[in-house]
């Protein structure tokens, strides 16, 4: 119950680790504001969080577009009567793709999606946590912000933007008592991964399947991650017990990357 009577917002939640996320946060007895670009998954994941006894609102967000991201801070105060205290900008995509292939619609689908929605969630996040004098903001980026590959230019390169502006946020927001940090998974074992999986296996020549064993085959702790993993990540530092932690990216990759 360490977050009971806080309004948490989650983007990109109606599945995969921003479902398991805002289930995460509803567990620590956060109301939640669940957005997704499609509503109907927004409603699913809302829907399963007032079965467990929680009060969650589905709203339907693109991240792209700043009005509508607008939209979140007003959402809480309407139906929870209080303000948002926890944004977690978890909404993105990935694409997986030869470096040398990439076009100009590839890498602004990407960027604007991962990159911009981040920025425009953490500003509107921003001006509501002022005013109050509190807050914490988490960011979703990737050991693929840290590293290169040849088949994610331009995902690592969004990813890699989200944990630059995680810092510079964090400084920006510190004196108004309000934190910023950012998680970075490896390989998480999700659908989108399978998606991944596939597209991987046709562009290097594989069958399905191999990508991915190859990829956890050089994890350390010997298996992919979870969502839960994730969640659980982003609930501690939703908490007060992260109270000394901002500007950081905390890794969930079982080792892949160790700084």
């Amino acid at each position: 119950m360490r977050l009971s009577g806080k309004v948490a917002a989650v983007t990109g939640s109606g599945k995969g680790i921003g479902r398991s996320i805002a289930l995460r946060l509803a567990r620590e007895e956060a109301d939640l504001i669940v957005t997704d670009v499609e509503l109907a998954l927004a409603e699913e994941t809302a829907s399963e969080i007032r079965k467990r006894g929680q009060n969650a609102h589905a709203l339907a967000v693109d991240v792209v577009d700043l009005s509508q991201v607008e939209q979140i801070p007003t959402a809480a105060e309407r139906v929870f009567d209080s303000p948002v205290e926890i944004m977690v900008n978890n909404a993105g995509i990935q694409q997986i793709k030869d470096a040398l292939e990439l076009t100009s619609e590839d890498w602004d689908r990407v960027l604007n999606v991962n990159a911009r929605g981040t920025l425009f969630g953490m500003q509107v996040a921003a001006k509501a946590m002022k005013e109050q004098g509190r807050g914490t903001i988490i960011n979703m980026a990737s050991i693929m912000g840290r590293i290169g590959h040849p088949l994610y230019a331009h995902y690592g390169a969004s990813k890699a933007a989200i944990i630059s502006l995680t810092k510079s946020f964090a400084l920006a927001l510190a004196p108004y008592g309000i934190r910023v940090n950012s998680v970075g998974p490896g390989i998480v074992d999700t659908a989108l991964w399978d998606l991944m999986d596939t597209q991987w296996a046709e562009l290097e020549g594989l069958k399905k399947g191999e990508p991915k064993a190859q990829r956890i085959g050089q994890v350390p702790l010997g298996r992919a991650g979870t969502s839960e993993d994730v969640a659980n990540t982003v609930a501690f530092l939703a908490t007060d017990e992260a109270a000394y932690i901002t500007g950081e990216c905390i890794h969930i990759s079982g080792g892949s990357l160790m700084l």
